[in-house]
């Protein structure tokens, strides 16, 4: 993930967990299908309303990451490769059993599974900063960050860590200036539109947006590469979202995956800095090698002495959070690696930092870069 592979300069919002916010209203009535429906009439259809900047964020959030030249050319035959549902599939698909088609095509018309990343993206971090639904990650994922600005040769000290909270539904003064900046609204029309989505996410299926899947991302942006018509005007940022973080302690991988997660995200951060997202060119291809490439990263880090110093048991776990992400989204251009291809990498990575005479140094971002991509068409090969 980059954003996980999306995503400032305008008024920051404290995020509302912060500040105790109050929960969303109770809907009227019993919700029904009617009155979604009723809903998705009156109010417009946002995504055609986007600015540049939202425009922008759109796609950012719908590629999940940058991508290099040098994988052109491998075009994927997804006949030849094994790939199916993993378990974090089967979580999405669950927790979601009782969402109608209705509920997912105003989400598309609002754009709402992201108003969250919006948010955090823009005008992340003010304040303190809470990571998890509790707060529970807060001290790991705060010292991770901090170690892996210590562990790369690049200068990470730029970069800005950021919690992506679906509480954020709650506080319509933070709300407001995203609505409005992101899809050129008037502030009245966004209050409008903020009130009703609160009612209809105050449905106990929603919970008020802090269900996962509103935030289930986690996200790298820099503007470094971007051209002029593109940039954001954001500082160097990582996201981490409640919902990935929620969904892999679902799993059993709450002890290993937030690092893993940060790592990854981390990974990009380093590419950008080694100007490997120089070419942004935007297929299924090119995207796999760069998310791959970042798994080798934080596999790296994380199994390397001077690193997290995983010991087996939770390497495992990390490969296994690995294997979890991949996609068998062959044609898309947000294609990140089939679960196998994942999980391959995050084992490769661990034997290089467990190779003989790599306990005392740790290898440049550049060289472990140089050794992944002499390695990816192995982890490439058919295994259908």
């Amino acid at each position: 993930m980059r954003r996980r592979t999306v995503t400032s300069a305008l008024a920051l919002a404290v995020p509302a967990l912060l500040l105790g916010a109050p929960a969303l209203a109770e809907p009227s009535a019993a919700w029904t299908p009617e009155r979604t429906r009723e809903l998705a009439g009156r109010l417009p259809d946002l995504r055609s309303r986007r600015t540049a900047a939202g425009a922008r964020m759109a796609a950012l959030v719908a590629a999940e990451g940058r991508v290099s030249a040098s994988g052109l050319a491998r075009a994927i035959d997804g006949g030849q490769y094994a790939c199916g549902p993993t378990r974090m599939r089967d979580y999405i698909t669950e927790s979601t059993k009782d969402w109608t088609a209705e509920d997912f095509d105003l989400m598309d018309q609002l754009g709402l599974l992201d108003w969250p990343t919006y948010h955090a993206l823009l005008f992340a971090p003010d304040g303190p900063q809470t990571y998890g639904i509790d707060g529970e990650y807060g001290k790991e994922l705060t010292k991770t960050f901090r170690r892996l600005q210590g562990f790369w040769d690049v200068d990470g000290s730029d970069i800005l860590l950021a919690a992506m909270h679906g509480s954020i539904f709650a506080d319509t003064e933070a709300l407001v200036p995203m609505v409005t900046l992101v899809f050129e609204i008037s502030e009245a029309d966004a209050r409008e539109i903020i009130a009703a989505v609160q009612e209809y996410l105050a449905q106990p299926k929603f919970d008020g947006g802090r269900h996962p899947l509103f935030t289930f991302n986690a996200f790298a942006y820099s503007d470094r590469d971007a051209g002029p018509d593109e940039a954001l005007g954001v500082p160097d940022k990582i996201i981490m979202g409640d919902g990935i973080l929620q969904c892999m302690e679902n799993l059993g991988l709450g002890d290993v995956a937030p690092r893993g997660i940060l790592a990854h995200e981390y990974g990009h951060q380093v590419q950008y800095r080694l100007g490997l997202f120089a070419e942004h060119a935007g297929t299924p291809e090119a995207t796999r090698e760069t998310e791959l490439e970042a798994d080798a990263l934080a596999g790296y880090y994380l199994s390397h002495p001077r690193g997290e110093r995983l010991r087996a048991q939770r390497v495992d776990a990390f490969i296994r959070t690995d294997y979890e992400v991949g996609d068998c989204s062959f044609a898309s251009n947000g294609h990140h690696g089939t679960p196998n291809q994942r999980a391959a990498t995050g084992t490769w990575a661990e034997e290089l930092a467990d190779a003989k005479g790599a306990k005392g140094h740790v290898l440049t971002a550049r060289e472990v870069s140089d050794a992944f991509r002499a390695e990816l068409p192995e982890i490439l090969t058919p295994d259908a």
